[in-house]
């Protein structure tokens, strides 16, 4: 599995680096927003971790300081430089076993809000989603979002990724409130990469900027329009007409 990119490093999580304030943070928010960490039967991020094909700690490369010196030295390759990590997000990658037979599985990511809207999160999605698709040859990944504050920023995210938004399930998950006390159903998005769009993902790119929402959103409309015009036209629900009967039938 490839764990670096060019900013970020995937250090998978486990007993020994799970004692984070930050990450406690990071997976309280998960819970809130993600449907995967929000359903965990046991609702703390190190069992959640044992139960998903991949959790990792999104790492930020930081090149260490070296004081000045006057010594000839030889220039480092660009793997070699020393460099220090700082945790600054979680991603998972998660599948029941009934999606596993499928090959499908569930991708999440949040990232610490002082580093967000820096390209880190895209470059931890796509390691991610290259280890499902290439090294566990995935035919399918799916992101799913509850309604709230972050979700557009989520779907930019992987829109701008290739993913496809395929609908909404209205009321479709029951969230825990005041302790589980009570639950509030929520609506839940989904968005999808299939395995072919994923091989494709290169020519797509050099065709212009990643497509934004309105873009995947008017596309995903004009298909739906053209779908439902075939399906009238086959079942003789749509009758054409002269323009001058039209007008005439609105008198």
């Amino acid at each position: 599995m490839l764990t670096h990119a060019e900013n970020v490093v995937l250090s998978p999580l486990d007993y020994n680096n799970c004692q984070n304030a930050l990450l406690d943070v990071l997976w309280s928010e998960l819970t809130e927003s993600a449907v995967e960490p929000m359903q965990a039967p046991i609702p703390y991020l190190i069992n959640f971790a044992e139960d998903c094909l991949l959790c990792a700690i999104v790492m930020l490369r930081g090149k260490i300081e070296e004081p000045p010196s006057d010594a000839f030295t030889v220039p480092l390759e660009q793997d070699d430089i020393p460099c220090e990590y700082e945790p600054i997000g979680l991603v998972y990658v998660t599948a029941a076993p009934a999606q596993s037979e499928a090959q499908e599985a569930n991708i999440g990511i949040i990232i610490a809000e002082c580093h967000q809207r820096k390209g880190f999160a895209r470059e931890a999605v796509e390691l991610a989603l290259r280890w499902a698709f290439e090294d566990l040859k995935f035919h399918r990944v799916q992101a799913a979002f509850m309604n709230d504050a972050q979700k557009d920023r989520a779907m930019r995210l992987f829109i701008g990724q290739g993913f496809t938004h395929e609908g909404t399930r209205r009321r479709s998950v029951l969230k825990p409130e005041r302790g589980g006390m009570v639950g509030v159903w929520k609506d839940v998005t989904y968005l999808a990469m299939l395995d072919t769009e994923w091989s494709l993902r290169t020519v797509l790119k050099h065709k212009g900027p990643p497509p934004t929402l309105w873009d995947e959103m008017f596309t995903r409309h004009t298909k739906e329009r053209e779908e439902m015009v075939k399906w009238d036209e086959k079942h003789n629900r749509v009758r054409k007409v002269s323009s001058t009967e039209t007008l005439r039938d609105g008198e």
